[in-house]
């Protein structure tokens, strides 16, 4: 192909890649309620202000925007090529969303498709393969479920896949070992620093390419290719420590004092769940077709699936020892099963004709369903007879019940307290939360006296018993397993039942919120006392013996 064949080809994958994405992105915010929260409203509320920013002061943009790549775990640097989405269209839900579709997400589509697809064709490959497989990379689920929640973690991805492409086409850094380590490098340092936690990605991605990389040596006996690779991969690894120590000391230290298994361990369940969590995000299709992937992989010995899904696996394997995969942090594992996918789909629509036809048009057809069965409620009612071909774990547009209700909640909030008086909410979950509260009206942002929401994390924060206003539910109301947040499920209960610290609250609203779930508001009738405050930590330290109770 020439270089106009080339451009013209890319231009026109994105463009009919863009459109669809943009048209399904605006579907799916249209049925949205504004109940954003936590990490589905941190990194927007975060493109809001740089945006902001970026128009009334570019050079103290360009300041805080070194200082959050050196300091941030959220740093802000994964948005700065949306900057101009926000300067065109402004901040807001749509434009947010639409962005990151438009700038990270449908790359990263057709850089993974194409490397897939050309890796995975051989002499009876039909020209339909190429459609099937881009299709299927469209309506991948897990590159949409968190970009659909408004988190841009695929930006990692399209650094992760570049380097992938990078490692294999120089063979594991063997052929012209220091331009292709650079490129490594940087790659891999980007992912790092768009977004901290791919530093396993990287891990998993650099130990598997260092496998395979030893084993083509011993089966061609190539041994001057090993002095190649280990002179690749220093320069890979110089790249990354140059520029991490250069940009990012302040984080790098306080990631090296930090021992994030135990900071996360109240995110962390068994290998079983784990295991389950990652399978419901995919539809048993699609798993069937990844499992015959693999096996036509290895029996063709189609080198880069393999290599992408041991990545996957070792990734999942040393992630899993900090905290259990979220939708985004699955990202880079989901991104390395999809050349098996692809090996698939290719040998299923290069049977012989007419039979490539129908198998094209099914491909298509499953990959369509899954997409609508799990980020549509229509979807997911209509192909509920068919559930297998959708992921069991849905990713709808965001909804509460009884919206009107926390309506009535915050709006007697605001009405009852006075500019020093504060509110804590002894929830932390998907139907009620301080998070979920402020995000539907900012309002109440000056009033949140916050709260411990993860043990492991955070530890109980006294200063919330002395808010003047305390909102309970009549069920605990967490996001973790039960038992990772005893510093929320324990005040809740003393204040529902008036004992103990409840003692010191009246109940003065009740609201019937969303999922069945009825919550309350309390104010504080007398301070709490230190007996009170004590024999709470006396319940706290059962499990936490290190807590120690404040003075009081």
């Amino acid at each position: 192909m020439t270089k106009n064949k080339i451009f013209g080809f890319w231009t026109g994958a994105y463009i009919c890649t863009l459109i669809p994405g943009l048209v399904l992105s605006a579907i799916y915010i249209g049925l949205e309620e504004p109940v954003y929260y936590w990490d589905f409203v941190a990194y927007f509320n975060i493109f809001r202000h740089q945006g902001a920013l970026l128009i009334e002061s570019p050079f103290q943009w360009l300041s805080q925007l070194a200082t959050s790549i050196a300091t941030d775990d959220y740093g802000s640097a994964i948005l700065a090529p949306l900057m101009p989405i926000y300067v065109l269209f402004g901040g807001s839900r749509y434009a947010f969303v639409a962005g990151i579709v438009a700038v990270y997400l449908v790359p990263t589509i057709l850089l993974i498709a194409r490397m897939s697809y050309l890796e995975a064709t051989s002499e009876t490959s039909s020209s339909r393969a190429w459609l099937a497989v881009w299709i299927a990379a469209f309506f991948y689920t897990p590159f949409w479920a968190p970009t659909l929640r408004g988190m841009p973690d695929i930006a990692g991805c399209l650094a992760i896949t570049t380097a992938t492409y990078f490692l294999w086409k120089s063979k594991f850094l063997t052929r012209e070992p220091v331009i292709s380590g650079i490129c490594v490098g940087v790659c891999l340092w980007l992912a790092f620093m768009l977004r901290r936690w791919y530093a396993y990605a990287v891990i998993g991605v650099a130990v598997s390419a260092a496998f395979f990389c030893l084993l083509q040596i011993a089966r061609d006996r190539s041994y001057p290719s090993f002095g190649k690779a280990a002179l690749g991969g220093l320069c890979a690894i110089f790249v990354i420590a140059a520029a991490a120590l250069n940009f990012q000391l302040p984080l790098i230290a306080r990631i090296l004092g930090t021992s994030y298994g135990d900071l996360y361990s109240g995110y962390r369940t068994t290998f079983l769940i784990q295991l389950g969590e990652m399978g419901s995000r995919l539809s048993y299709v699609n798993w069937l077709l990844i499992f015959i992937g693999l096996y036509l992989s290895a029996a063709r010995r189609n080198g880069f699936s393999l290599l992408c899904a041991f990545a996957s696996v070792f990734a999942f394997l040393i992630f899993i020892r900090t905290q259990d995969p979220e939708r985004h942090h699955a990202l880079p594992m989901f991104l390395w099963l999809f050349p098996a996918y692809a090996q698939a789909i290719v040998a299923i629509v290069s049977m012989p004709a007419p039979k490539s036809r129908w198998s094209a048009a099914a491909i298509a057809c499953a990959a369509g369903f899954a997409f609508f069965g799990t980020f549509f409620p229509i979807g997911r009612q209509l192909l509920s007879p068919v559930g297998f071909v959708f992921a069991e774990e849905a990713t709808l547009p965001l909804h509460l019940d009884n919206l009107p209700e926390y309506r009535r909640l915050i709006a007697d909030l605001l009405g009852k307290m006075k500019a020093e008086d504060r509110f804590s909410v002894f929830a932390s979950g998907a139907v009620l939360s301080d998070s979920l509260l402020f995000g539907l009206d900012p309002k109440l942002i000056p009033h949140v006296g916050w709260i411990c929401q993860v043990d492991s994390r955070d530890q109980f924060r006294p200063e919330a018993l002395k808010s003047r206003y305390v909102v309970v539910a009549d069920r605990p109301v967490i996001h973790l397993q039960p038992g990772a947040q005893i510093c929320v499920t324990l005040p809740n209960q003393y204040i529902l039942e008036g004992k103990g610290i409840g003692a010191a609250y009246k109940r003065v609203e009740t609201y019937q919120l969303s999922d069945g779930l009825t919550g309350y508001l309390y104010e504080q009738v007398r301070p709490v006392g230190k007996a009170e405050v004590d024999a709470l930590y006396s319940e706290f330290q059962k499990k936490y013996p290190n807590w120690t109770a404040p003075e009081w």
